[in-house]
Order: structure tokens, then sequence, then C-alpha cells
């Protein structure tokens, strides 16, 4: 393989992130220059085709995401210098790969990565819809006191970073505190991809239309800025947000599993 950081390595993974872009959507925004002191990537090949490896190490624990032929995964797997604690981001096909290096314990969360497929009109602009507005950096205080709310699908992985170049919506109660917000983890514009997440309403204000307005809000703006391919992940329990996104115009992709995992000893 090229030299890390290499033209000819960013062209060889992209090729194969490409081949399935929707589930290779984050690590697609990691190729973005900014994260290249973050990114280990390694790659294989196999009878089946390619695949590879992306530990990401910008996060208190660093995660792990496996993308391509299994075969070829399970090379990259055994290459990879492994970190004893790691948040995984694994197909299911490669899950059994995967449990070969790291044991999930009690934290296995079943998941969907879903896709925009709604109407080939342009929503209404995130101006137009009702309650919803813009927030930017220094709102993240706000956004920090809304997640704290808690509960069994809270937001966490939200990090002050992801206001300075991605879109957040929210609706304000007062002057100082959210009733619900939303934004995206990732967005690469030289991709064209982004991913939505974040999306939290109270537990006082829910079942009043906050989580949809946003989460039209923010698909309107990743529309009028141009990105072609909007994912977001759902926990295969929380029926309410499937639901929802079911509505909006969101379809599966495909059921992955994640959570944070322990080396095994070998």
């Amino acid at each position: 393989m090229p030299a890390p950081g290499s033209r000819e390595s960013r062209q060889q993974i992209r090729a194969i992130l490409r081949r399935d872009p929707v589930w290779a959507a984050y690590a697609l925004a990691d190729l973005q220059p900014a994260f290249d002191p973050y990114c280990r990537w390694q790659v294989a090949d196999s009878p089946e085709g390619p695949g590879l490896t992306l530990l990401y190490t910008g996060l208190s624990i660093p995660t792990l995401v496996t993308v391509g032929a299994p075969a070829a995964v399970a090379q990259a797997l055994t290459a990879t210098p492994l970190p004893d604690r790691a948040y995984l981001t694994v197909r299911e096909e490669h899950e059994p790969l995967v449990a070969a290096h790291y044991d999930l314990g009690q934290d296995r969360r079943p998941m969907w990565r879903m896709v925009w497929e709604g109407p080939e009109r342009r929503l209404p602009s995130p101006a137009d819809v009702a309650r919803v507005q813009r927030l930017g950096p220094a709102d993240a205080p706000a956004l920090q006191r809304l997640y704290a709310q808690g509960g069994p699908f809270a937001p966490d992985a939200f990090d002050p970073y992801q206001l300075d170049n991605g879109l957040f919506y929210g609706v304000w109660e007062g002057s100082e505190e959210l009733a619900a917000a939303g934004g995206t983890h990732i967005v690469n514009r030289a991709e064209q991809v982004a991913a939505i997440g974040n999306v939290y309403t109270r537990p006082d204000r829910r079942r009043q239309g906050l989580a949809r307005a946003i989460t039209q809000a923010l698909v309107a703006g990743l529309q009028a800025a141009d990105i072609r391919l909007v994912v977001l992940n759902v926990d295969q329990r929380n029926r309410a947000a499937r639901t929802l996104y079911d509505a909006l115009g969101f379809r599966v992709h495909c059921s992955y599993v994640e959570g944070v995992a322990v080396r095994r000893a070998m």
C-alpha cells in the first residue's frame, strides 16, 4: 500500500469507500485533510474484493470502522495495531471477524444505517420551518445542558467542534434553554456527504413535532448546501425515531453493530 497520506493512498481508500458510500459515509468525511493526523487506514485485498479498517483516534475512545469484503477486512484487522478499548462501528457480517479481537460485552447496540431518499423536490428552507432556529458555536453550552437531560437514547457523541463546520438547529424555550435540537455529526462538502445526529427533545416537550421540524430543517439545509448523500443512525430499539425517519423519507440501508469494546487477551 502507498504511504499513508499520499495521493495514491487517498485515491485507493476513496475507491473502496465509494463502493458503498452510504455505509462508508463517516469514513468518507474523514478523508478531509484536517483529519489526517487522527486516521489510521489499513487496506487489504481478497478474492472477494478489497476492504479496509479505519481507526479514528481523535476521540477519547478510538473508533474502529470496517468497510468492504469480509475476507479483506479480516486481513486488515490482523495488520492494524489495535487499542485496548475501541468504539466499534461494524457491519453485521464483520462482527464475527471483529469479535476475534474485541469483546463487546453488555454494550452491543443493534443499529440501522438510514439514507435520505425523500422526494425530488427540495424541502422548505430552514427559515420556513416553524419554531426552528440555526445554532452556532456560542450555543454549545445550551446544547450540552439539553443533552444532559439523558434518557435511553440521549446523544452521546456530541462535541462542540461539530458546530464549527456543520449544521445545527434548535427550538428555544426562553432565551437560554433549548427544548429540542439536532445537527450533523459530520459534513464533507467535497464528497457531498453528511450524517445527521444528536437529534433530541427534552422529555417534557416530546410528542409536539419538534424532532420532526428539526430533522426537516437539517435535510433542507443540507440540500441547500448541495449535499447529495445524507445518512443517519437509529438504534433498532428506538421505534419512535424509526417511525419519524420513515415518514420523512429515509430508508434503511443496512443493519450494523456499535458499542464500546475491550481487546481480548491474545
